[in-house]
This record gives C-alpha cells, sequence and structure tokens, in this order.
C-alpha cells in the first residue's frame, strides 16, 4: 500500500481584515468591496515560500523518522531563486540526509499535484520509500486590485511512502493545456491577468471537471464512491458550479477557504487537501485536483492509521484564533510586502553580501541550525566547537551534530531597540536558553514587546535574515517566536506575574496508573499545560487481579481530549519488562519523543509478614519495584539520547518509616529510593532529574485503609503540585523525597549522624564499649546527608571529633525532628536561612550612595529564593522571587556557604562555574562591596 504518511501545515500568523483594504483605497477602486468578506493571511516582512516550505515540512516531519526519507520536492511559482535548487535550502534546514533527490516544481500553479503524482510513482516504482512533497506560496498583487483580495500566503506539506500509510493512493489522472488565463514574465514581478470571465468559462468550469471526471471513468468509479472533493476556484459562484459538472453534492465539496486566509496559490489544493485530513475519518474517500495549465486529480482513501497520527499544529491550528493575529493597518501590509519605498536610514546601507565560501562550510550551523554535543559528558552547545564548554568536562574533539531546532528554550534575555532598521519596529533580539544546554543570540519575531518575557517559552522558526537588493539573494537564519498566550499571565495581577505559569507545551509524558486516583489527576494536569500523555493503566482490581481492562486509560485519554489536550491510552503492564518497553515505544512512536515519566502504578496486597505469602510479596514488588525499572530503563535511555529528562518515583510513608502489614509493599517503596539515589548519579550528566514524592492521599489503594474523615482533606489534587513541579525545568534538584498530603509538604532525607570512634584502630571494639557510648552512638544531633555513598564512606574513614554525650538532649531532638535543620553543609555553623536572615546587619551603607540595585538570589539544596534590595541607602532582605532582578546569582548551599564564609573567593566561584550570574554581570561585582559577610 503507497499513499499519505502524514501531513502539516502552515498559514502565517498575521491576516488582513479585508474591509481594511476597501477602506483605505476602496475610493480608487469601489468593485473590491464584493469580494471583501473575511481576512487574507500574509506573510512577515521576514517570511517568503521558503520559510513556510520549511514550517510546514517540520509540521508535518513531527512524531515520523525523517532519516527515512528519501526525496524532497518542492512546488512553488514565487521562489526566491531562480538558478538556486530552492529545495536544496528547505532540506538543509530540516537537517535532511544529503543522500536525497531534491527538486522543484514550479512554473504552474497546479505544481504541488504535479509533484505529488511524481513523488506517487517513484514510491511505486520503488525507487523511493518515502518522499516529502511541499508547496508554498507568497503571491504578489497590485494595491487595490481583485486579486489583492483573493490571494493569501500559506504552505502545506505531504509525506508520501509505503508505510503506516493513513491515505491509500488509488489512482491519478491528468491534463495538460496552455490555457492561459494570467502569466508572469521573467524579471516581472506581478502577474499579468487576462478577462476573469475567461479564466472562469473557459478554465475553471471546463478543465477541472474534465480532469475528475477523467478520474472516475479511468478507475471505474462514480461520485457516490467519493465523500470529499478538493479543488481550487477564488470564484465562489464558480466553485458551486463545478460541483455540479462532476456531480458533487455541497456537502462533499470543502470549502474554498476565501473568508479564513484567501487563495494561497500552488499551495492551495495540498492547503485545502490538509483541511480535509484533519477531519477525515477511517473509510473516506478523497479526491484532490490541482489546476494551472491543465489539471491534475488524485483519488485516496483514508485508512484506520489516521487515527495514530501523532497531533501536529496543521491548517486548523493555524486558522484557529490563538494561531493568528488579525489586524487593520493596511500600510503595514503594503509595507511587508514592500510596495511602498520609505526612508530607511544610512543605518540600513551595512554591506549584505554573503560569502558563499562561509555559507557552504557553516551550511549545517546557519541553515539547519545545527550545534554540538560532547560525546563525554552530554553537554549541548551552540555553536560546535572543537572544545567542550562544561568547564568540568572540556574535552577536546568529541563532538557530535545536535539539532536545536525542535529543542524547547526559554528567554534569556532581550532587549527592543528602536534604532536599529527593521520594518517592524522596534528590533526585538536577545538570549535564547536551550533546555538542557546551549544559548543562540537571536532576533525574535510574530510579537511585540508586550509578548516578551525573561522565561517565557519559545519555538524557534526559520526565516528570512537578510536580502541583498545589489545582488538578488536572499540569506536564512534561525528566529525565535514566543508561543502564542505565553505572556497572559503578566498581565494579571502582579503577585502573580511574578511566578510564571509552569508549561510542558511540547514536552511528552508518560503517566503509569494514571486510569484513576494520583495517575488521572497528574495527567490530566500534564495535559492541561501543554504536554502530550501516555496514558498507561493495566485496568486491574486494586491487587492487582483479575483481567486487564482498557476502560480507566481511554476514559482518561477521553477528558484529555474533552478538554483541548493530547493524550494516548496504553494497556501494557508495568510489571513484565515487554510491557515496560512497550509503554515507552508507544510514546516515541507517537510522539517522537520522551522527556517525562511518573512512575505511579501499584498494587496492594496487605497481609501481616507472619501470614504473608510468597505470591503475595512477590506481585507487590512486581509492580512497585519491578515495574519502576521496567518502565524507567527504556525511559531513562530515551532521555539519555536526548540529554534531558525528568522522572518522578512514588514512595510511601510505609517504606521510609514502616507500617504494620505492609513489609512487601514497604520493602518496595524503599527500594525505589535506592533506585532514585543511583540514578541521580547515573542521570546528572544527561540533564536527568530524578525526584520521588511520598504522598498521602485519597485513592482507591486507600479509601479503606485510611480514616473516613480524612478522607476530603487528602485528595490527590493536593499532590500534584509537588509532583509537576518535579517534571518542570523550574526543578533543578535531583534525589529528592518529598512527603505530600492535604496541602502539606516537608522533605524527608537519609541522615547519618557524626558519630563517634571507638578503640586505637588496631583492634576492635567490644559489645560493652558499644553499650557504654550508645547515647553517642545514637545522636542524630548535627545529623549530616551524604550526596553518594563515597561520600558516606568517607565520613566514616575520617569521622569528625566526638561530641559531648548529651544523650537525652538527642532523645528530645529526634522526638522533635529537629535534627535536619542544624545540619551544615560545610561545618561553618551556618545554614543558608541564617546568612540571609543575618545579611541587613551586614549592609554596608555608607558604600551605597547612589546604587538602586536588586540581588536576586537562587540556592539550590536546602537554600531557597531570597532577594536583596538596595536603594537609597536602605537594604531590605526578603524570601521568594523577586519580579524584577537586576542580577541573579544561582549556587549550591554548600558553596554558597563557602563563599560567604570566606573559603571560596568569589571570582573562583565564577570562574569554575559554581557561581552563575544572569542579568546586569557588573552589578554583581557590588555584592562584595555593599556587604561584609
Amino acid at each position: 500500500m503507497i499513499g499519505i504518511v502524514s501531513y502539516g501545515g502552515y498559514i502565517p500568523r498575521l491576516r488582513l481584515d479585508r474591509m481594511s483594504i476597501v477602506q483605505n483605497i476602496g475610493w480608487l477602486a469601489p468593485a473590491i468591496v464584493m469580494v471583501a468578506q473575511g481576512e487574507r493571511s500574509f506573510c512577515n516582512w521576514d517570511e517568503d515560500s521558503v520559510t513556510m516550505a520549511v514550517a510546514a515540512a517540520r509540521d508535518c516531519l513531527s512524531g515520523t523518522d525523517k532519516k527515512k526519507v528519501d526525496a524532497l520536492y518542492l512546488a512553488s511559482t514565487t521562489l526566491p531563486f531562480a538558478d538556486r535548487l530552492n529545495a536544496g535550502i528547505v532540506a538543509t534546514a530540516l537537517n535532511l540526509r544529503e543522500d536525497i533527490l531534491t527538486a522543484d516544481f514550479t512554473s504552474s500553479l497546479k505544481a504541488g499535484t504535479s509533484a505529488m503524482v511524481a513523488a506517487m510513482e517513484a514510491i511505486k516504482s520503488g525507487e523511493k520509500k518515502q518522499v516529502l512533497v511541499t508547496a508554498s506560496d507568497r503571491r504578489e498583487a497590485k494595491a487595490a486590485s481583485f486579486y489583492e483580495m483573493w490571494f493569501g500566503d500559506g504552505a502545506a506539506a505531504i509525506l508520501l511512502g509505503d508505510e503506516d500509510v493513513i491515505a491509500e493512493f488509488r489512482g491519478a489522472h491528468s491534463v495538460s493545456y496552455d490555457f492561459v488565463d494570467h502569466y508572469r514574465g521573467t524579471h516581472e514581478r506581478f502577474d499579468y491577468t487576462w478577462e476573469e470571465r475567461w479564466a472562469r468559462d473557459a478554465g475553471y468550469t471546463k478543465i477541472i471537471p474534465e480532469a475528475i471526471n477523467g478520474l472516475l471513468a479511468k478507475l471505474a468509479i462514480s461520485m457516490n464512491e467519493v465523500d470529499k472533493v478538493v479543488y481550487p476556484c477564488f470564484f465562489k459562484r464558480e466553485h458551486a458550479s463545478i460541483a455540479k459538472a462532476i456531480g458533487a453534492t455541497p456537502d462533499k465539496v470543502v470549502d474554498n477557504l476565501h473568508e479564513a486566509c484567501g487563495e494561497t496559490g500552488a499551495a492551495h489544493p495540498l492547503v485545502m487537501l490538509v483541511r480535509a485530513l484533519e477531519e477525515a475519518q477511517a473509510g473516506q474517500r478523497i479526491i484532490v485536483a490541482g489546476f494551472g495549465q491543465g489539471c491534475d486529480a488524485l483519488y485516496f482513501r483514508v485508512t484506520e492509521n489516521i487515527r495514530r497520527l501523532p497531533p501536529r499544529i496543521g491548517i486548523k491550528g493555524c486558522l484557529a484564533d490563538e494561531g493568528k493575529k488579525t489586524i487593520d493597518n493596511y500600510l503595514k501590509f503594503l509595507k511587508s510586502r514592500d510596495l511602498i519605498e520609505t526612508e530607511t536610514g544610512i543605518r540600513a546601507e551595512a554591506p549584505s553580501q554573503t560569502a558563499m565560501t562561509v555559507l557552504w562550510r557553516k551550511r549545517k550551523m546557519i541553515l539547519g541550525l545545527v550545534g554540538g554535543r560532547c560525546k563525554k559528558c552530554g553537554t549541548p552547545q551552540y555553536p560546535k566547537m572543537d572544545i567542550c564548554v562544561n568547564p568540568a568536562c572540556g574535552a577536546v574533539g568529541e563532538q557530535e551534530d545536535y539539532e536545536f531546532a525542535d529543542v524547547p528554550a526559554k528567554i534569556k534575555s532581550f532587549t527592543g531597540d528602536m534604532l536599529a532598521v527593521s520594518v517592524d519596529p522596534p528590533a526585538i533580539y536577545g538570549m535564547v536558553q536551550f533546555e538542557g544546554g546551549g544559548r543562540l543570540m537571536a532576533d525574535f519575531t510574530d510579537c511585540g514587546l508586550d509578548d516578551i518575557r525573561v522565561g517565557l517559552p519559545v519555538k524557534m522558526s526559520f526565516r528570512k535574515h537578510a536580502t541583498d537588493k545589489e545582488r538578488g539573494f536572499t540569506g536564512y537564519f534561525w528566529k525565535a517566536v514566543p508561543l502564542a498566550g505565553a505572556a497572559k499571565e503578566e498581565k494579571q495581577e502582579p503577585e502573580k506575574a511574578a511566578m510564571p505559569e509552569l508549561r510542558f507545551d511540547g514536552k511528552v509524558a508518560i503517566v503509569t496508573g494514571a486510569g484513576g486516583g494520583l495517575g488521572r489527576v497528574y495527567a490530566l494536569e500534564l495535559a492541561q499545560r501543554g504536554a502530550r500523555v501516555v496514558v498507561n493503566d493495566f485496568g486491574g482490581a486494586r491487587d492487582g487481579s483479575g483481567e486487564s481492562s482498557t476502560r480507566p486509560a481511554d476514559a482518561v485519554v477521553e477528558e484529555i481530549v474533552a478538554a483541548g489536550g493530547t493524550a494516548l491510552a496504553n494497556y501494557d503492564s508495568v510489571a513484565a519488562p515487554d510491557g515496560g518497553e512497550r509503554i515507552v515505544q508507544a510514546a516515541l512512536a507517537q510522539y517522537g519523543r520522551v522527556d517525562i515519566l511518573i512512575n505511579n502504578a501499584g498494587i496492594l496486597r496487605d497481609k501481616s509478614f507472619a501470614n504473608l505469602t510468597p505470591d503475595m510479596w512477590q506481585a507487590v514488588l512486581a509492580v512497585h519495584l519491578q515495574g519502576a525499572y521496567n518502565v524507567t530503563r527504556p525511559a531513562f535511555a530515551a532521555m539519555k539520547e536526548r540529554g534531558s529528562g525528568r522522572i518522578v518515583m512514588t514512595t510511601s510513608a510505609a517504606g521510609l518509616f514502616g507500617n504494620f502489614g505492609q513489609s512487601n509493599y514497604s520493602a518496595a517503596k524503599m527500594g525505589i529510593v535506592g533506585l532514585m539515589n543511583t540514578l541521580k548519579l547515573e542521570g546528572e550528566k544527561y540533564n536527568i532529574k530524578v525526584n520521588t514524592v511520598a504522598p498521602l492521599a485519597t485513592t482507591r489503594l486507600t479509601q479503606d485503609v485510611l480514616p473516613p474523615d480524612f478522607l476530603d482533606k487528602l485528595k490527590p489534587e493536593f499532590i500534584a503540585p509537588v509532583v509537576l513541579y518535579f517534571c518542570s525545568e523550574a526543578c533543578a534538584d535531583s534525589g529528592l523525597i518529598v512527603n505530600a498530603g492535604g496541602g502539606f509538604f516537608s522533605r524527608a532525607a537519609m541522615v547519618s549522624g557524626p558519630g563517634l570512634t571507638l578503640g586505637d584502630g588496631q583492634r576492635a571494639p567490644t559489645p560493652e564499649e558499644i553499650h557504654q557510648n550508645w547515647a553517642r552512638i545514637d545522636s542524630l544531633q548535627g545529623a549530616h546527608e551524604f550526596p553518594n555513598a563515597n561520600d558516606a564512606l568517607m565520613a566514616m574513614l575520617a569521622p569528625p571529633s566526638p561530641i559531648p554525650n548529651t544523650q537525652s538532649a538527642d532523645k528530645e531532638t529526634r522526638a522533635s525532628g529537629q535534627g535536619d535543620k542544624e545540619t551544615h553543609a560545610n561545618g561553618q555553623g551556618d545554614s543558608v536561612q541564617a546568612v540571609f536572615e543575618r545579611m541587613p546587619g551586614t549592609f554596608q551603607a555608607d558604600k551605597a550612595a547612589g546604587v538602586d540595585v536588586v540581588f536576586q538570589f537562587r540556592i539550590s539544596g536546602r537554600g531557597g529564593d531570597w532577594y536583596a534590595v538596595v536603594k537609597d541607602k536602605t537594604c531590605k532582605v526578603e524570601a521568594g522571587v523577586h519580579p524584577k532582578p537586576t542580577t541573579t546569582l544561582k549556587m549550591a548551599d554548600e558553596d554558597f556557604l563557602k563563599l560567604t564564609a570566606g573559603q571560596l573567593p568569589a571570582m573562583q566561584a565564577y570562574t569554575s562555574g559554581k557561581l552563575k550570574i544572569e542579568g546586569d554581570l557588573m552589578k554583581s561585582q557590588l555584592v562584595t562591596k555593599l556587604f561584609k559577610f
């Protein structure tokens, strides 16, 4: 079977209200009011047919393996280069294989469908397995013309192949005529058009029916065996007349999208086809026709595979309200299309020649946004260099290609420049930080200053960088586009604006045991915040017995989809190794990546230890502990490959502290903590954070365990916040355990007391000496938490001096749970909180004349967020995040305490990477001047 494997679409964000054309220039051409309904799409000033083709192709390739693409055909009548392979630019931007065929199809509005026919023939012959066809047009029209009203800009892409076909190709029929209703000569900018009546009567209404009827005859079928018909015609009355000529009822004819975006030229048949596929059901039959110096007609039958196609933006997403910006500024439209000449100043006279030698050598970096990733430590960087930028690594010659185009990114810094040359001032540019590592100084596009905030998510978009009009050369590069609606929270009240919403747009999450209880809430919350979720649930009974059921997982997926989210149901058991593999493979096959894993699946088989049978023991360990291994192992491998990931384990108070009748459950839950402790170390260099939650919530596992009066207070919704925080990029910690329930959150940790050494190292101490010194051995006063087993071992081999014998005080400390509060990472006798509480007293007011600055401290571990406001020789220090810090300083708690104790020089901390500074670097030097730690 051959046919359509995937599809994608792109309509530019900008739309022009057609009535604004009438209002501004209708005095010159009043007749254009007849077609002034709706709005037309138009390119931003940095878009053209090539950039739109790249955007549509990226959408089409989402969730597919682009390494399988054997050819790329680009169809357009408005290509920027007459003698440079435009399809080659697109292929390089997509970072496709270099051993593929690329070709431009042009000079006719049916170039898109002709490219599809050629692709089908290549696949049918066996020469090609997959061919990507992308069609794009940015058609020019003179101001105040009907064509200015009719035209629109857009692109669509169709991936054709012989595997996982969503619409089977049944046949095609073409007719070719040198019918000239319009033409554009070489070196001419605008089409020369003949009478519209000629195009209608002799063109559309005769040639399109001839091709479609010829296809029906060729396949020996009738219009009764067709469910949808796609063909372009911007004359609305004639569009309906064609349907009558081919015997199609109005319900079968796909709308020509005049009021939504306009006629997009060579792309339009494919744009309309994508729109039809977005609504298609398995079994439907579709005919698509392209018109221009003849007509191509192709017949497809939709298959069951269309249900498994990963979600994409498509034409529907671009036409949605959140995907567009409608304007009524006709002058801005004219300027964006260079239809009016304005003063740009001498700043625009900078040299714009492109060195072809450099473009060739750096083609992957410039056109494909390909950087490097260190094979030793996994650190990504842009651009790709010989030396790893990680100061802890510094490996030479270990860089592999790493694509940044689809990596989630956030705004690190920005500025709006009113003096720089820009068609859409101010020129906005700044630093973009990629998830997992790598930064880029980039221009921002498709946005205004109100859409930009530090920390907001962005996506990368292939755009025009500069146009060398003197030499006729267009240069391309990547720009950052803020995600639609990402800045909305900034318009809320100030306290909410200071806390940007944690979003998961573009992320893929797996939640096991998500058919109810905690897992269901996790899945719903992740989907609501933009994640694509794999909802896994075996569907068995609470004790794991009984047959599997698809209903729990399906019900949660239905909830997510009904709320506008994206989800996939999976029914495999985590208890089996192949079940864990299939869960992860389902995510990779559907969405192409795994970013988040929440190990939540569980069962209970409670019984006192004396009555616990081997099958009860094994069943609980198989789901909880073995299940965590079975799913985490393949997920960890996928995250390691991407260089980023978040894993959340689920333990229990029964595991941390014990619970009568739950020895199997307790052992499994404590085993999970051990698994986390090692994974946090192995995942560190790949930016994989692994944390654990110990929930106390009302679920089907606890509904008859907890007292009735507690049930209402312990809803799963109270657990989800900390789990989602662990899943987010905002969480920089790894290896933490957090108790959660009823809105209460606290950290749990394994700590070791200071202890003491008995004997002289030559003889073993006696049991009597243990008994005599038990109070000191048993003491947790000054207890210490170790990051790994090696540090714990070294502490045992080189222990501190014995502490005074304070047995009674030790017992009180353990009873009150205050031991951990006295933990001091560097032995300075200070906690991070104590440093900040004393900080106002160390302020040197006499050195703060004229200083107006806000220092934000982000201390990981047991530090937290603190900020100091210095103004008018005063200082205020508070816990939390300031909405507008001047300088942000980031450190680990141990390093911060060493720095403030004078054991770690500030410059050494900065050059070694232990101190990271964001914002105004120069102002950070004032910290040591203004405060005498």
